[in-house]
């Protein structure tokens, strides 16, 4: 081993020192004889550091062992209470005390979560001040000298041109390469550095090369070496730099010390190279950046202070950039550096139950998201040839749209409507009716109140729905970016599950603010305004989302995503910019008008101008079977119904049509959060077209209903099973059907 070798493995050392405040070892002593009193001093910090992180951890552990003892406790008094209670039932106590220990878990999770991050954060602050403290004592001149002849040797190799420097270097036939170090280079240091790029970069002999020097004492040792905007740095400050400011991935370990650690190997003493530019505007969260001349559209961007953000617009000598998070702590002149990737989003099961924003950032208290893998936001629809037909039903539960407007399973069908008349209540519906049918969901809301979306988290917990579901959220509160992003991330969580061959629901709630964000930031990024204020891609914004749910092949696993957006309307005019975009693109509507919505019709589908254009494929062969007139009766009875305004005479023919009209309209209302059965809704909609309900008052229906449902479940409890093949119900069965209807008509 040569001289200089042993030098860079004391300097190495040196890095680390500060960590024997936490795992001292013997060895020191034999090192640092001169210091023996302050190792000794050292050890004895490190020993009670260790003593408070084991403290934490048992502290941590007693927390999780008293809530697990709560949890069985409350267990035993609430099944007790059942025995003593006929009225409550026993599922319905679990499903309380389940929530009661989910709540009392994610409080303990979230608690273990802080003190692991801040006891992390803490060693780590104090390894580097004692690491910098260390270094600039002059006795380490001669290790510090060797680390940065070694990392001279280093850097010369791996200098790499980029397009724009290439293209300068052909033009201009020079290059400039700026030396940042403690010291400046000596002659020999700038001859070895010289013939080392020259060799690399397979310089000619009329390409001129100047090495300029840059002395700062604060890079505490190394060397850093600036081509364009290309940075090769090898210094030690960047290393303390790099370990401070971790990405926090290493906070994800199971206790503090494996976080401190991971945080630690972080950092090593390989050379970092990094493309960089600097802001030169930035406002309502649009940020423009000079230089980066070979940054990718769509690239996450490392701002200071941790911020990130993602690039909009390539122009020629800076980009547009939209900021993702608190854009306030960017100034001009900072420094941004790229990361090398397209902006991505943890994806896979860890997800599932979880609230999540629009980068995939936990915001449900219950720590962090330890993720299988990474999916980017945006990626390529499939092709033609990767699809297959869409005739595999997808129930919403809902009778009125199960009935007249079946969704498939890939299909993409459009909620529109004015506000307030339903909209949310009929996806919500449609995920709770997929507990139990191997269904991921994923909810995301786009421009909502923070009070609304935890709503709509409440009521998916209390009727088991996050089981299954995943929430993306970029409130109103967040910023345009933000909101633009939601969409987008949230189908690429829900693609990473159907590309493993998995069904697959998303909600978006709605596109219509998603719209609003996405002409904010065009705006805001100079964008020539097109038609309504909006700029001209902004259908290329909904296509390129909504053209990502389809029903793959079986080649690719057969999985599919089925897209439910959402588009709230002004006074329902359906033929507005937006709303005609969004419908250009799916594959149906189900149109929500306020008259109905006010007249107690509940969900007040238009049955008019609602449509499905896979229609009966996606439908079970019973319920084409029995609902096959529904649409065209009830289309007679809307029209039929505005002359019975003026108190015409009518025929017994136009009022019989009315009359059942009038009690089809009533059997297809339905509260929320009560999705059907599909063969309950058979059910119903047989009896009512068969004209058994014809004779009933209206206020009678919805008894009507309630008995007539479990009463041919008991009967034919083998129909069901039927319906549910698909299939259509055999002559014979229909026959039995009729006589244990009539039979209930004559009890009721």
């Amino acid at each position: 081993m040569t001289e200089k070798e042993v030098l860079f493995a004391v300097i190495n050392f040196l890095i680390l020192v500060g960590l024997v405040f936490i795992f001292g070892h013997r060895k020191i002593r034999d090192i640092l004889r001169g210091h023996r009193d302050q190792v000794v001093q050292d050890l004895n910090d490190a020993e009670r550091a260790r003593a408070e992180a084991t403290t934490m951890d048992a502290e941590l552990a007693k927390i999780r062992s008293d809530e697990t003892e709560r949890e069985q406790r409350l267990l035993a008094e609430t099944r007790s209470a059942v025995n003593e209670n006929d009225r409550i039932e026993q599922s319905g106590s679990d499903e309380d005390c389940r929530r009661i220990m989910d709540a009392a878990r994610s409080d303990a999770d979230q608690l273990h979560w802080e003190m692991q991050r801040r006891f992390c954060g803490d060693a780590v602050e104090q390894v580097t001040r004692e690491t910098a403290r260390v270094l600039a004592e002059p006795r380490h001149a001669s290790a510090l000298s060797a680390l940065r002849s070694r990392m001279l040797r280093r850097i010369g190799p791996e200098i790499r041109l980029t397009v724009y420097d290439r293209i300068q270097l052909e033009r201009h036939h020079k290059l400039e390469l700026i030396v940042t170090g403690t010291e400046p280079l000596t002659e020999a240091e700038r001859r070895e550095l010289e013939t080392a790029v020259r060799s690399g970069l397979n310089l000619s002999g009329e390409d001129e090369l100047v090495i300029r020097d840059h002395p700062d004492r604060n890079v505490l040792g190394g060397i850093r070496v600036t081509v364009g905007d290309a940075v090769y740095d090898g210094t030690v400050s960047h290393r303390l730099a790099r370990m401070r400011d971790g990405d926090g991935e290493s906070d994800n370990a199971d206790s503090a010390m494996a976080a401190l650690l991971a945080r630690l190997a972080q950092t090593g003493d390989e050379l970092d190279v990094y493309q960089f530019g600097h802001v030169a505007r930035v406002s309502d969260g649009i940020c423009k950046v000079t230089g980066l001349s070979d940054v990718m559209s769509g690239e996450l961007l490392d701002f200071a202070g941790g911020v990130r953000g993602m690039v909009m617009d390539l122009e020629v000598g800076s980009v547009g950039v939209m900021m993702l998070g608190d854009y306030s702590r960017v100034q001009e002149g900072d420094e941004v550096r790229r990361t090398g990737r397209i902006i991505q989003i943890p994806v896979g099961e860890a997800m599932i139950g979880r609230v999540v924003d629009a980068l995939g950032r936990p915001l449900d208290g219950r720590g962090p998201i330890r993720a299988e893998t990474y999916r980017p936001v945006e990626s390529p629809a499939p092709g033609i040839p990767d699809r297959q037909a869409v005739n595999v039903p997808l129930q919403t539960g809902i009778k009125a749209i199960d009935a007249l407007i079946p969704i498939g399973r890939g299909q993409r069908e459009l909620i529109i409507g004015d506000r307030q008349t339903g909209k949310t209540s009929i996806a919500l519906d449609t995920i709770i009716n997929q507990k139990g049918k191997d269904v991921i969901c994923v909810y995301v809301a786009v421009g909502q109140k923070e009070s609304t979306v935890a709503d709509v988290v409440r009521k998916l917990r209390d009727h088991g729905a996050m089981e299954y579901t995943v929430v993306v959220s970029a409130a109103a509160s967040d910023s345009a970016p933000m909101q633009y992003l939601a969409p987008y991330s949230g189908t690429a969580v829900g693609e990473h599950f159907m590309y493993q061959g998995r069904d697959v629901l998303i909600v978006f709630d709605d596109l219509s603010k998603q719209a609003t964000a996405f002409r904010e930031i065009s705006l805001l990024l100079q964008r020539p305004p097109g038609r309504e204020a909006y700029p001209g891609d902004v259908f290329y914004l909904h296509s390129r989302l909504l053209e990502r749910s389809a029903r793959l092949s079986d080649a690719l696993g057969g999985g599919s995503m089925t897209a439910l957006p959402i588009i709230e309307t002004q006074a329902g005019d359906i033929s507005a910019y937006i709303p005609t975009n969004v419908i250009s693109i799916t594959d149906g509507q189900i149109f929500l008008e306020t008259g109905l919505f006010h007249a107690g019709i509940r969900p007040a589908v238009n049955v008019g101008l609602s449509v499905s254009r896979v229609g009966g494929a996606a439908q079970l062969g019973a319920m084409k079977q029995v609902a096959s007139r529904l649409r065209m009766d009830l289309a007679q009875y809307r029209e039929l119904a505005v002359f019975t305004q003026f108190g015409a005479d009518l025929d017994k023919a136009t009022r019989d049509t009315l009359r059942r009209g009038e009690r089809m309209t009533e059997l297809l209302k339905q509260p929320r959060y009560a999705p059907m059965d599909a063969a309950d809704q058979v059910i119903v909609i047989f009896a009512a077209a068969e004209g058994y309900a014809d004779d009933l008052p209206v206020e009678e229906i919805a008894r009507f209903e309630s008995e007539l449902i479990p009463f041919v479940r008991r009967k034919m409890p083998e129909l069901a099973d039927a319906i549910h093949s698909g299939k259509k119900i055999p002559n014979d069965m229909l026959e039995q059907l009729r006589s244990v209807i009539t039979a209930m008509k004559e009890r009721f």
